[in-house]
C-alpha cells in the first residue's frame, strides 16, 4: 500500500508539468531524425522518406521502394529517445504511387527509486511514453494516424491524434513549399487531468541554390504552447555517380523572438552515403539543459 502516495506524487508532478507547458506528450516534440536535427528542425519542405511520418507526412511520396530508419539519442536523465520506421510503396491511385509507412516513436525514462515509510528502498517505478503511427502520401498530399501512451509506475494515459501535410514544388523554379498540421487530437488525460496534445501548425519552403547545397526554413507554431519557432537550416552534399558520398549540416532554430529557449540555437550535423544506406549525427539545442546528440541510420532496398 505504501507505493500508492508515490504514485500518485508522480501522477501529480506529472501534471503539474504538463499545465506549465500548456500541453501534455511533450515528446512527441522531439526530433527523430538527425538530418533534420542538424538542420535545426527545418523539414517541412525539406524531409522526405520514412522520416517524413514525423514532420510533413506529404514527404514520405518520396518513397520509391522499401527502406528503414533508425534513430536513437541519449536524453535528460539517463532516458534515451528512439525511432523505427518503414516505408514502401502500394499500388497506384489516379496514375500516382501510394506510399505508406509506419514508424514507432519511445521516450524511455530511467527508473524510480520507491521510498517506505523510514525512507529505506522499497522498489521501483518507471515512465515511459511512445507513440505508433500509420501514415500514407499520393503525390503531394499525406496523413498519418497516431496512437499515443504514456505511463508512470504502471498507469497509463492512452490518446489518438492526426498530422496532415502537403508538399508542392513551384514550376520553373528549385523551390518546394510544404505545409503540415500535428497532432490534431482530443488530448491525454491522466487521472482527472486531461491535457492538449501539442498541436503544431508549420509552413516552410526548401531551395536548391546550386548543385549540392540547399537551403530550408520553416516557420511552426505550438498553438497550445503559445509559442512560435523559426529554423533555418542548410545542408552541402556531395554524391559520386555510384551514390557514395558525404554531407555537412548546419541550422539555427529561435524560440520566439528570445534566444533564451528550448529550442533556440546552433545545431551541426553530418552525414555518409554509401551502398543505399545514410549514416547521419547530429548536435542539436533541444532541452534548454544543454544539446543532444542524435543518430540516424536509413537504408533503402
Amino acid at each position: 500500500m505504501k507505493k500508492y502516495p508515490l504514485i500518485f506524487s508522480l501522477l501529480v508532478a506529472c501534471a503539474v508539468s504538463a499545465c506549465a507547458l500548456e500541453t501534455g506528450a511533450q515528446f512527441l516534440k522531439i526530433d527523430t531524425d538527425a538530418r533534420l536535427s542538424g538542420m535545426a528542425s527545418a523539414g517541412a519542405a525539406s524531409v522526405h522518406g520514412i522520416s517524413a511520418l514525423s514532420y510533413n507526412p506529404a514527404g514520405l511520396a518520396a518513397i520509391t521502394g522499401p527502406e528503414v530508419a533508425f534513430s536513437h539519442s541519449k536524453w535528460l536523465m539517463d532516458s534515451s529517445h528512439d525511432f523505427v520506421g518503414f516505408g514502401t510503396t502500394m499500388g497506384r491511385l489516379k496514375g500516382n504511387t501510394v506510399a505508406i509507412g509506419v514508424g514507432i516513436t519511445r521516450l524511455s525514462n530511467s527508473s524510480f527509486d520507491g521510498r517506505a515509510d523510514d525512507r529505506s528502498v522499497s522498489g521501483g517505478y518507471s515512465a515511459s511514453d511512445q507513440a505508433v503511427s500509420l501514415g500514407f502520401a499520393v503525390k503531394n498530399i499525406g496523413g498519418a494516424v497516431k496512437y499515443i501512451q504514456s505511463s508512470i509506475a504502471g498507469v497509463k494515459a492512452e490518446a489518438f491524434a492526426v498530422d496532415l501535410g502537403a508538399k508542392s514544388r513551384l514550376s520553373g523554379l528549385p523551390v518546394t513549399l510544404g505545409f503540415g498540421v500535428q497532432n490534431l487530437g482530443s488530448g491525454i488525460k491522466y487521472l482527472s487531468q486531461r491535457d492538449n496534445l501539442p498541436l503544431s501548425v508549420n509552413a516552410g519552403f526548401a531551395a536548391a541554390i546550386m548543385p549540392g547545397i540547399s537551403l530550408a526554413f520553416d516557420v511552426k507554431r505550438l498553438v497550445y504552447d503559445k509559442q512560435t519557432v523559426f529554423s533555418a537550416g542548410t545542408e552541402y552534399a556531395m554524391l559520386t555517380a555510384a551514390n557514395m558520398g558525404f554531407a555537412l549540416r548546419g541550422g539555427y532554430g529561435l524560440t520566439g523572438l528570445t534566444s533564451n529557449n528550448e529550442k533556440s540555437g546552433l545545431s551541426v550535423g553530418a552525414g555518409l552515403m554509401a551502398l543505399g544506406a545514410e549514416l547521419d549525427y547530429a548536435m542539436s539545442p533541444e532541452t534548454g539543459l544543454g544539446s543532444i546528440q542524435r543518430i540516424t541510420l536509413k537504408k533503402k532496398f
